[in-house]
């Protein structure tokens, strides 16, 4: 159970907004009525840890920035920290974002089961944050990773490394292989009740930067009202920016005035500067 931002926002409207973005992406986190109203009162924050991963572009030329914690997202030397990278990510001419804080039950804690998980593939690397599960011993078992260590989610992001390395000849390829890398991963190890939600960041040499999100829910359409809510993802879009994003930041918090939205769900998409292309709708 997380909260998970991806998405595009130009240098201008960053200066302007980011940090109020930022801002109402950790109060999301800190208090969130639809987790608390899953978990019965149980649990009203994502507080197992949080990351980032930022390709910013500035005169032509690319900077990763990745970050992550254990701490909880709305902890004062969290915020205080993203107080640092938003001074810096906005100096930028384009920023394409992973943003995500993490609410966990049963699986690892600790600095380096945040998300999100950076992995290596045959022409790059890949930033990878993860709303959800998936079938944990199935999956470990294809990706050769013991499921006592490992979360679900690292497992998956994996997965999807492994799915393009087979895939992808060159950068060209990259769109058609993370469609087919997602229909294979939701295909054979979501069931039902799992969820699919993510965010995906590549890098493929040179200025090669690409940003995915996922909406992949099984059985979204027959949930309870409470699940279903709690699983919706927006889009988000507006002048100089382009976003993901769970329902607790648009549905509560965001402060952006004048901005568009529409639910997109069950959909493997690719996100630009003004518009998003569905690669896949399942």
């Amino acid at each position: 159970m997380c909260r998970i931002l991806v998405g595009f926002m130009s240098g201008e409207f960053a200066r302007k907004e980011l940090s109020n973005v930022i801002e109402d992406f950790i109060e999301s986190s800190h208090k969130d009525p639809y987790l608390a109203k899953i978990t019965r009162g149980h649990r009203e924050s994502h507080d197992d840890g949080w990351g980032l991963a930022v390709a910013g572009v500035r005169k032509g030329l690319m900077t990763i920035f990745y970050e992550k914690s254990a701490l909880p997202i709305f902890s004062d030397v969290s915020r205080e920290l993203l107080r640092v990278f938003v001074s810096k990510l906005s100096r930028y001419d384009e920023l394409y974002i992973l943003l995500h804080s993490r609410a966990t039950g049963t699986e690892p804690l600790g600095t380096s089961n945040a998300h999100p998980y950076e992995v290596n593939f045959k022409l790059g690397k890949i930033w990878f944050v993860h709303n959800g599960s998936i079938d944990k011993l199935r999956a470990s078992r294809e990706a050769g990773m013991d499921p006592h260590i490992h979360v679900d989610s690292r497992i998956a992001a994996e997965l999807l490394a492994k799915y393009l390395s087979s895939c992808a000849e060159s950068c060209e390829d990259l769109d058609r292989c993370v469609a087919a890398a997602y229909e294979k991963l939701y295909g054979e190890y979501t069931h039902e009740g799992d969820a699919l939600i993510t965010g995906l960041l590549s890098y493929c040499g040179g200025n090669d930067v690409r940003l995915y999100a996922t909406s992949l829910v099984r059985g979204y359409e027959t949930m309870d009202e409470a699940r279903k809510t709690y699983y919706t993802v927006y889009r988000v879009w507006g002048g100089g920016y382009n976003v993901m994003s769970s329902s607790t930041l648009v549905d509560h918090y965001m402060r952006l005035r004048d901005f568009n939205k529409a639910i997109q769900q069950q959909k493997v998409l690719k996100i630009g500067r003004e518009s998003v292309e569905t690669l896949l709708s399942l």
